[in-house]
């Protein structure tokens, strides 16, 4: 499991520029992974490996909200004072990750194991994936009555989706960061693409 702060890298912008809450936007990830000694020894690296269900979450400022007009997507101002402006993906990525760091042995009568248990480690690689849906929620009020909206649409979202991903920690706990190397949205005059920083737990 993952979670954290989401935002935007935007060609001829920093992120104080974007029309992202930094602290409204977030990502979730839930998923299993395998890990495989690369070598005979319990400090070995590994290679860890399996599959990730995303959450990134953009929320928008200043009262807008994302338009998809054919092949062209524009952020707008919203008719009415919202509330909540919420803009989601969510993709099916499979990491592929080189782990290092030292890992306790336990022998039993029928296999060995090895566990990380509170120690030191390093991952680095790399996640290629799908988009599965894109939504778009507002939250406003409209002649005194309260709305909630959500928008299914394909809103040009790129349908493959790759990055690349590092983390470091001790025990269960890592700070983590990835970083799409796919853009966000596919053929657009502004290139976009998602970063992420927050926690990662790893149950072995």
């Amino acid at each position: 499991m993952a979670f954290g702060l989401n935002n935007a890298i935007i060609d001829g912008q920093s992120l104080s520029d974007s029309p992202y809450k930094i602290g409204g936007s977030g990502f979730v990830e839930l998923g299993w992974n395998w890990k495989t000694r690369l070598g005979k020894s319990g400090n070995s690296p590994r290679l860890k490996y399996g599959f990730m269900f995303q959450w990134n979450k953009y929320e928008l400022k200043d009262n807008k909200i994302l338009v998809q007009n054919g092949n062209t997507n524009t952020l707008e101002t919203f008719s009415s004072d919202l509330k909540q402006s919420e803009f989601r993906n969510t993709n099916l990525v499979f990491p592929l990750y080189f782990e290092f760091g030292p890992m306790k042995t336990i022998e039993k009568k029928d296999r060995v194991r090895y566990i990380n248990n509170g120690k030191f480690k390093f991952g680095i690689g790399a996640y290629g994936g799908l988009n599965l849906g894109s939504q778009l929620k507002l939250r406003y009020k409209e002649d005194g009555d309260r709305v909630k909206q959500k928008i299914r649409r394909d809103f040009n979202v790129s349908n493959f989706v790759y990055g690349l991903g590092t983390y470091v920690g001790v025990g269960d706990m890592s700070l983590y960061a990835k970083y799409d190397l796919s853009e966000t949205f596919r053929n657009q005059a502004i290139k976009q693409n998602n970063i992420s920083l927050g926690l990662r737990v790893d149950l072995d």
